[in-house]
């Protein structure tokens, strides 16, 4: 949800249960959430019930501007005091955003996510020496395909490579074990 892709949650809903009866023979357990633009307006938009969380759970997805600084640990301080459990999109993308930074929104009560593309696909590695010492210093929660129609979907080369630089059990951790307690709620 952002100022360009606005659509109405009824729409959203009405259009993932038209994906997920198209989906049916493929071995796949869909969910549904969106990913939410930081704006003045998110918190109200939430709280009128006009936008998704994660599966119907107290977890939201946010994105910040890529090149203008936002206080994003203020902002994720604000959602955690109003009940949801704020995780960060792309977190690497973010030009402004450093280290400190991100251990400032572990102790606010957020959650981190990167894309496994800034891993595994070339021409995004400018992000992945972020997005490995972020990993190395455990501040990642999630790594997860942001995959668009014109992207390259990396998910399980991106797994391929946190099993060899951070061991199986890290990366089963941020490809899987953390993403069933977003769906457990």
């Amino acid at each position: 949800h952002n100022k360009r892709f606005a659509k109405e949650k009824e729409q959203l809903i009405k259009e993932f249960e038209e994906f997920k009866k198209n989906a049916k023979d493929i071995p796949i357990n869909l969910y549904l959430g969106q990913e939410i633009e930081a704006t003045k307006e998110t918190f109200s938009l939430l709280e009128k019930g006009e936008l998704l969380t994660l599966n119907n759970s107290k977890y939201i997805l946010l994105e910040f501007d890529y090149f203008n600084y936002q206080e994003i640990a203020e902002f994720v301080y604000r959602a955690v005091v109003r009940g949801y459990i704020p995780i960060v999109a792309h977190i690497e993308r973010y030009e402004y955003f450093n280290l400190e930074d991100a251990i400032e929104v572990k102790k606010e009560g957020g959650l981190i996510q990167v894309n496994a593309s800034s891993l595994a696909i070339r021409e995004e590695r400018q992000f992945g020496k972020k997005v490995k010492a972020l990993i190395k210093k455990g501040l990642v929660d999630f790594v997860a395909s942001d995959y668009h129609d014109f992207r390259q979907l990396s998910i399980l080369e991106a797994k391929r490579v946190v099993e060899k630089k951070f061991g199986k059990e890290t990366a089963q951790e941020l490809f899987i074990e953390n993403a069933k307690k977003i769906i457990e709620g």
